[in-house]
């Protein structure tokens, strides 16, 4: 009882701490598939079977939808975005991004993940 008490205090604390690049290495672990793939003026954080994904903090949402979209042109995969949420506010930063691509009319398009909510299932 008391460990899971403490694992809950400090799990924040190490979210916080873990660089973007382990998030990335931690997904790719979970989802069995490659990292870091070179293509034109850019590298993928994830390519998986049918999709190229950024892997981006939460309020760096901006930035992950040109990459998206770049990505997935240069691997001709479906583009995703997975948005690193390490606090409650995070989700804020999840929302806008939904928001503008559903401005953008590319809801359907791009794919967009919370991390760990929609991964660590």
């Amino acid at each position: 009882m008391l460990l899971s008490f403490l694992v809950m205090l400090l799990l924040p604390v190490v979210s916080f701490s873990q660089s973007e690049a382990d998030y990335i290495q931690r997904i790719a672990y979970l989802w069995k598939c490659d990292t870091e793939v070179s293509v034109a003026n850019g590298r993928v954080d994830l390519v998986t079977a049918t999709h190229a994904f950024e892997v981006e903090r939460a309020y760096k949402w901006k930035n992950s939808i040109g990459q998206a979209l770049w990505y997935s042109l240069q691997t001709n995969k479906k583009p995703g975005i997975i948005i690193i949420i390490e606090s409650e506010k995070d989700y804020n930063y999840g929302i806008m991004l939904n928001s503008a691509l559903a401005h953008g009319g590319l809801s359907e398009q791009i794919e967009v993940l919370f991390y760990p909510e929609d991964i660590e299932k």
